[in-house]
């Protein structure tokens, strides 16, 4: 059991490693880069089942490509970020981070 925590502890550095780097290199990404990044995590939090992490991802894909522009991103990789450092992997964590970037967007 202790080996299967280990590599799912190294899952979720290695997602919060990747969406930091994007956040850090957001002002000098295209829109493309951003959204291949996004995608890679996506797949990453999907192929583990970590649903809040793979939720948001989703969202996010989905805001890049109505908005055409990636200003709002930096609230979605922040919470992204919250999503995979709580290790969490269930339904109720997803919709509680969808919430809490709803009342991050809206203010």
């Amino acid at each position: 059991m202790a080996i299967a925590e280990a590599a799912y502890q190294q899952i979720f550095s290695g997602l919060c490693d990747r969406i930091d780097l994007l956040a850090r290199e957001l002002p000098h990404l295209s829109l493309g880069q951003l959204c291949t990044g996004v995608d890679d995590i996506r797949r990453t939090a999907a192929a583990y089942d970590i649903d809040p992490v793979a939720q948001l991802a989703r969202g996010l894909e989905t805001a890049l490509a109505r908005a055409g522009g990636h200003g709002m991103a930096i609230a979605w990789l922040d919470v992204m970020r919250d999503a995979a450092a709580s290790g969490r992997m269930d339904r109720v964590a997803s919709e509680a981070y969808l919430a809490s970037l709803s009342i991050r967007l809206a203010h």
